[in-house]
């Protein structure tokens, strides 16, 4: 399990398991997939997505974000989203708790065992089965730990965008120096992650499962039914 130098991990439910350790869910399961930050305590704001399962093994997760999806999200006071607030004090707001709609078309996510990372697959055009496939989104972030309906991990804040053609970039590097300078990471926490950007890079040019072309040919089962996640009755809404 990969976890910052110098942070505390997500604060977890006791009896936890690493990613890839059973028992496993069934296809078609629902699963709600975390994101807090390092030292969460209960009542902070985090990241709840609710999902379908459509892979769980020793390999890893494979999920779907369905678009129209309501989630826990995480906002300011003010009742903005996080992704809006000025770079220049976005670590330095205190968060709150907010229900978002997940927007655009779904997201396939695959967290493989051990990874400090999750591969989210985009299509920029969804109709009846020709999907175009938009690329790789490698979310940098803890490898995940589990209970039996639930993932947890922690955000990086710098990704990873891979093009269809294989073109790479990385995202958010002026987040990530505004967390530094804003004393979210230390530059040696920084610095990990820019070197667990190279080993995802790495996992994509060595072709490891989580880029398998098949995924680009996977569609959602069309009986599922939007999974929901309970309590956002009682959340804010931007």
């Amino acid at each position: 399990m990969s976890i910052l130098p110098h942070s505390t991990p997500a604060a977890v439910p006791d009896g936890v398991r690493a990613m890839g350790e059973g028992p496993f869910l069934q296809p078609g399961d629902q699963i709600d997939w975390h994101y807090r930050k390092p030292g969460w305590q209960p009542g902070d704001a985090s990241t709840i997505t609710p999902m379908r399962v459509v892979r769980d093994d020793a390999r890893g997760l494979v999920a779907w974000l369905a678009p129209g999806t309501l989630q826990e999200g995480q906002g300011t006071p003010a009742g903005e989203r996080v992704r809006t607030v000025p770079l220049e004090r976005r670590w330095l707001e205190p968060r709150t708790r907010i229900v978002e709609e997940w927007w655009g078309n779904g997201i396939l996510r695959i967290a493989p065992a051990g990874a400090a990372w999750s591969v989210w697959l985009f299509w920029s055009e969804v109709s009846g089965p020709d999907w175009q496939f938009a690329g790789w989104y490698v979310n940098l972030e803890n490898a995940h730990l589990r209970t039996d309906r639930d993932t947890y991990s922690s955000d990086h804040i710098l990704d990873v965008e891979i093009e269809p053609d294989g073109r790479i970039s990385l995202k958010d590097e002026d987040e990530l120096v505004a967390a530094i300078a804003q004393g979210r990471l230390t530059r040696e926490q920084a610095a990990q992650i820019e070197r667990h950007a190279d080993a995802a890079i790495e996992s994509f040019h060595s072709g490891e499962w989580p880029f398998d072309p098949r995924w680009q040919a996977w569609r959602p089962d069309p009986s599922w039914t939007m999974p929901e996640l309970t309590g956002l009755s009682d959340l804010r809404r931007p």
